[in-house]
């Protein structure tokens, strides 16, 4: 450049657009981790609220009928609609363990298990005692 000239040399632009460039290939792949991150969120909260759910619907069993409408043994679900891909196992089983409250009349252990393909995305163990 002649020292009256103003302006960017071709090499001074080819340099800019090579820093842009790298910039831009370091930002989209932190976005790609983000959006696949958020993903798995929401695939563990949704598979975290049913077994929420079938949990509070055995409770409320419990409450409803006694004891007995928590019956010894395996289930699973398979999920439609807006859930389908989850599947959901429930194995109540007997417990004599120190935890039971109630030592003398029983416990039963439930072990909710929700799963979406092959993975485990949610796992809820709880007692429910016979008082």
């Amino acid at each position: 450049m002649r020292p009256g000239d103003r302006g960017f040399s071709l090499i001074e632009l080819v340099l800019v657009i090579l820093v842009l460039a790298v910039a831009a290939v370091a930002l989209a792949t932190q976005f790609s981790q983000s959006v696949a991150g958020i993903g798995l969120d929401e695939e563990l909260q949704t598979a975290t609220r049913l077994a929420e759910e079938r949990a509070e619907q055995l409770l409320a069993d419990r409450r409803r009928s006694g004891y007995a409408a928590v019956p010894l043994g395996t289930t699973t679900d398979t999920l439609a609609g807006s859930y389908a891909g989850y599947g959901r196992t429930v194995t109540v089983s007997a417990y004599a363990g120190p935890a039971c409250p109630v030592p003398a009349s029983g416990c039963r252990e439930v072990d909710i298990t929700v799963t979406r393909g092959a993975a485990t995305r949610a796992r809820l163990r709880f007692l429910v005692a016979n008082y």
